[in-house]
C-alpha cells in the first residue's frame, strides 16, 4: 500500500516508508481521543506535535534530494502543495459553510465566516490567538478551530525551501543556521509557555522548532557518509535500529496517556512526542516495529487518509457540541468520529487521489481560485453579521463580545486593561458605570436617558466581579489583572469625581466554587472565602464613597445555558436545556453573597443597594422568557437590551441615579 505520487519528478527523489504512513496514523488517532474523549485521551493533542516532525522530515528530504540532483523548482513545489491540500480543505470549508447556513445562530455563523477566510488564506493560527480571551467562544464550540496547525505548517513552508536552497552549497552553515533556530524557538516556546500560554500555542515562531527538528534529522540522515558496515557493527545497529523506535512509540504514548491540558504546552513537555517521533523517523524501515506495527495495514490506511480524516473529525463533533449545548453522549461521539473516518476515505479516495493526478497549470489554478471562493464566502458572511436575517427578533438580539469606543479607550492608552469603555460624551463623565462584561447591558439601556444633559460612561473588564486587593485564582484567564483593572477604575474615580457610580455586582460564584481561591494581598491566608469577598468589596466601596455618591446593582442569576439552547431550530434528542431556575435555588446559592452585601450596608448606609432578583425572577421561578415578555438574557449570564429595561425600569434605578446627581449638586 503506497500513497499516489504526483509528478514523475516528485517520484524520482520520493522514498516511500509505509511506516511514516503508520506513525502519521498514530498522530491522527491520538488527536482523534483526545478531541472526542478528552478524559481518557488526555494528551492526545500531541499528535499534531507528531505530525509537525513528520512534515518537516519528508518536504526536507524531498528538496534535498532534488537539489542534490539539480532538479528543484519553487513553483513545482507550491504547485503540489496546493493539490496536496487544497482539494480537501475547499470541500470541508464549503461543508462547514453549509451546516453553518442551516445550524448556527447569526454570531455563530458570522464567526464561522471569519474561520473560513482565514483558513483559507492559512491564518488560522492568527486569528484564533486575536479571538483568546474572556469573551472567546469555548474551543468545544469553534468548527475549524483545528485548522491553527495547517497555518502553522503552511507559514513555514513560505520561508524554508527559500533558506534551503539559499544556503544548500554551504551546508555546514545550513546545519548551523537551523540548530540556531530550532534552538531559539525552543527557547523562546520555554518562556512564553509562562508568560504567554495562549501566544505560545499559537504562534509559528514558537511552533516552528518541532517542524525544524524533522528538517535537521533529514538534512543529518542525507548527509551521512554510507559505508557498508562490518558484522559485529551490523549487529550492533540491528539492536539499536530496533530499540530506538520501540522507545519513540513508548515516549508518544506516554504523551498521549499522561499529559493533560493543564500541562504547559508546547514547553518541555514536547519533547515527548518530538524527541519520540525523531527516533522512529531515524531508524530503517526494515525493523521489526516498523514493519509489524507501525507498518501494518490498518495503521498505513489510517495515515493515508489522515489529512482528510484531521480536517473532517473535528468539524464534526463541534457541530455536535453546538447542538447539544454542551458534550454530547459518548455513542453521538463514536458515531461522529465513525462518520470522519468514511468521509475521510471517500475524500482520499475520491477527491484527493484523483485530483493529485492533475498536473495542468489551469488545473492547479482552478484549485487556488476555488479557495479564494471559499474565503470571500467566509468574508462576505462574517461582514453581513452572520446573515441574522434568516432568524427572528429573539435570535437577532442575541449579541456577544466586548465593546470599546475609541474616543473613550483613548483616554487610558492601548495597555489599559479594560475592554469596556462606551462614553456619551468627550467630557468627563458625571455618571460612571463600572463592573465586570454584565455592565454592558445596564449601561446600553440606561446611557440614552441621561446622555443629553449629562456625560454617562461605562468602564468594564469582563472576567473580573468588583473587588478590590483581592487576587483570584482558578478562575479564568483574565484574573491575574483584575486587581489592576479594579485599582485602574477606583484611580479614574479619584480623578473624574463623577456625581455618581453605579457598580454593577457579580461574585457569588468566588465564594461558593471550590475550584477558586480568592488571595486577600498583604494579609494572612487563613480567612474564609466569603471573609476575603467581604474585604474586596468594602476595600472597593470605601473608596468610591470618598469622591462620589454610589449605587451598588446586585448580581443577575446565571443559567446553565443560555437562550441559544432552546431557540436553535436544530437539537439532538439528547440536548438539556435550563431556560429556567427555582427562584430558591438561586437565592440559596447566592446567600453568602447577600449576607456580606447586607453586612457593608451596614457600614455604608448611604450607598443604595439595588436587587436584581426580585425584578428578574418570579415568586417561584427564574425564567429567561418569562410568558407574555420578551427574551430577558442574551446568554446564560448577560441579560438582553429589553432584560436590561426591564431591571432599569422595574427597579428604578434611573429615579435612583437622578436623586443622587441631586444630591451631589446640593452638596
Amino acid at each position: 500500500m503506497r500513497p499516489d505520487i504526483p509528478s514523475a519528478g516528485h517520484a524520482k527523489h520520493f522514498q516511500y516508508r509505509a511506516a511514516v504512513d503508520g506513525l502519521r496514523g498514530v498522530a491522527v488517532l491520538a488527536v482523534l481521543g483526545f478531541h472526542a474523549f478528552p478524559e481518557t485521551v488526555s494528551g492526545g493533542y500531541v499528535g499534531v506535535d507528531v505530525f509537525f516532525v513528520i512534515s518537516g522530515f519528508l518536504i526536507t528530504g524531498i528538496i534535498a534530494r532534488q537539489l542534490l540532483h539539480a532538479d528543484f523548482s519553487f513553483v513545482d513545489f507550491y504547485w503540489r502543495r496546493v493539490r496536496r491540500l487544497f482539494p480537501a480543505l475547499v470541500l470541508v470549508l464549503a461543508t462547514t459553510l453549509v451546516l453553518g447556513w442551516f445550524l448556527l445562530l447569526p454570531h455563530e455563523f458570522k464567526q464561522l465566516g471569519k474561520h473560513v477566510g482565514a483558513a483559507a488564506a492559512f491564518l488560522a493560527n492568527f486569528a484564533f490567538w486575536r479571538e483568546s480571551g474572556y469573551f472567546d467562544t469555548a474551543a468545544e464550540f469553534k468548527p475549524l478551530l483545528h485548522l491553527w496547525s495547517l497555518g502553522i505548517e503552511e507559514q513555514f513552508y513560505l520561508v524554508w525551501p527559500a533558506v534551503l536552497v539559499a544556503f544548500w552549497k554551504r551546508r555546514t552553515t545550513l546545519l548551523v543556521i537551523l540548530w540556531t533556530l530550532v534552538l531559539a524557538s525552543f527557547a523562546l516556546s520555554v518562556h512564553l509557555a509562562q508568560a504567554s500560554p495562549v501566544t505560545n500555542f499559537y504562534w509559528p515562531v514558537s511552533r516552528f522548532w518541532e517542524l525544524g527538528a524533522g528538517c535537521l534529522l533529514a538534512l543529518l540522515m542525507e548527509g551521512r557518509t554510507r559505508t557498508a558496515p562490518t558484522e559485529d557493527e551490523r549487529r550492533f545497529l540491528d539492536v539499536g535500529y530496533n530499540l530506538l523506535p520501540a522507545a519513540g512509540l513508548a515516549l508518544i504514548l506516554a504523551s498521549i496517556m499522561e499529559l493533560d491540558e493543564s500541562t504547559p504546552f508546547p514547553s518541555w513537555p514536547a519533547l515527548l512526542p518530538v524527541v519520540g517521533a525523531l527516533l522512529i523517523l531515524a531508524t530503517p524501515e526494515h525493523v521489526w516495529l516498523q514493519r509489524k506495527v507501525l507498518g501494518s495495514r490498518p495503521l498505513v490506511w489510517t495515515g493515508l487518509i489522515s489529512y482528510a480524516l484531521y480536517l473532517w473529525h473535528w468539524p464534526l463533533l463541534a457541530f455536535l457540541n453546538i447542538l447539544s449545548a454542551g458534550t454530547p453522549p459518548a455513542a453521538i461521539r463514536w458515531m461522529a468520529l465513525g462518520a470522519g473516518f468514511l468521509l475521510a476515505g471517500l475524500t482520499y479516495h475520491y477527491v484527493e487521489i484523483p485530483i493529485r493526478k492533475h498536473k495542468e497549470w489551469k488545473f492547479n489554478i482552478r484549485l487556488a481560485a476555488s479557495a479564494v471562493a471559499a474565503g470571500l464566502a467566509g468574508v462576505i458572511i462574517y461582514a453581513a453579521g452572520g446573515v441574522a436575517q434568516r432568524f427572528d427578533a429573539d435570535i437577532q438580539a442575541l449579541r456577544h463580545g466586548p465593546r470599546l469606543d475609541r474616543s473613550c479607550y483613548a483616554r487610558f492608552g492601548p495597555a489599559a486593561p479594560i475592554n469596556y469603555c462606551r462614553s456619551t460624551s468627550a467630557e468627563p463623565p458625571s455618571i460612571l458605570f463600572i463592573g465586570d462584561s454584565r455592565a454592558h447591558a445596564i449601561y446600553e439601556a440606561a446611557a440614552p436617558m441621561f446622555a443629553a444633559e449629562h456625560s454617562v460612561m461605562l468602564l468594564g473588564r469582563g472576567g473580573c466581579p468588583p473587588l478590590l486587593h483581592v487576587r483570584i485564582s482558578g478562575y479564568d484567564p483574565n484574573e491575574a489583572d483584575c486587581p489592576q483593572v479594579w485599582r485602574t477604575f477606583v484611580d479614574y474615580v479619584h480623578k473624574t469625581k463623577p456625581k455618581v457610580v453605579v457598580v454593577v455586582g457579580n461574585g457569588s460564584f468566588l465564594i461558593t466554587d471550590p475550584n477558586i481561591r480568592l488571595i486577600r494581598e498583604g494579609a494572612p491566608t487563613r480567612e474564609s472565602k466569603e471573609a476575603i469577598f467581604e474585604h474586596g468589596i468594602r476595600s472597593l466601596l470605601s473608596e468610591l464613597v470618598q469622591t462620589t455618591r454610589v449605587i451598588y446593582l446586585g448580581e443577575i442569576p446565571r443559567f446553565a445555558t443560555g437562550p441559544s439552547c432552546f431557540l436553535r431550530a436544530v437539537r439532538l434528542p439528547t440536548t438539556q436545556c435550563h431556560p429556567e431556575r427555582d427562584r430558591e435555588q438561586v437565592e440559596r446559592a447566592m446567600a453568602p453573597y447577600n449576607r456580606v452585601l447586607a453586612r457593608v450596608q451596614t457600614t455604608y448606609p448611604d450607598i443604595q443597594l439595588v436587587d436584581s432578583i426580585g425584578v428578574l425572577c418570579a415568586d417561584n421561578v427564574c425564567s429567561q422568557r418569562p410568558p407574555g415578555k420578551p427574551l430577558l438574557y442574551s446568554d446564560a449570564v448577560h441579560l438582553s437590551s429589553a432584560g436590561a429595561r426591564l431591571l432599569i425600569d422595574n427597579t428604578r434605578l434611573t429615579q435612583l441615579i437622578s436623586r443622587d446627581m441631586l444630591k451631589a449638586d446640593s452638596g
